[in-house]
């Protein structure tokens, strides 16, 4: 059974006081950056691991001016396999 992985949205758009804001979809939250290129540094790191995500880019006239898909490279359905499970060593 394959499972589709909903894709996630993270916005970097103008603040209010010229500074930039990243916004994710899934969490809610937002952080706020002095410039730019610092908000989209930021932003495609988070993006990265926490794939699939869109990452758009809003410009002061609200129209988005840039968009990147940073998609999951285990397609979301390898991630079941891949749990973590802590184990007991006793010395010999």
């Amino acid at each position: 059974m394959t499972r589709m992985a909903t894709i996630g949205r993270i916005i970097v758009k103008p603040g209010p006081s010229h500074d930039w804001i990243m916004v994710t979809q899934r969490s809610g939250w937002e952080m706020r950056f002095h410039t730019r290129q610092r908000a989209l540094q930021f932003a495609r790191a988070y993006a990265k691991l926490n794939p699939p995500v869109t990452l758009q880019v809003v410009g002061e006239t609200g129209e988005v001016e840039a968009a990147e898909l940073f998609e999951d490279p285990l397609g979301g359905a390898g991630q079941a396999s891949l749990r973590w499970r802590p184990m007991i060593v006793k010395p010999a």
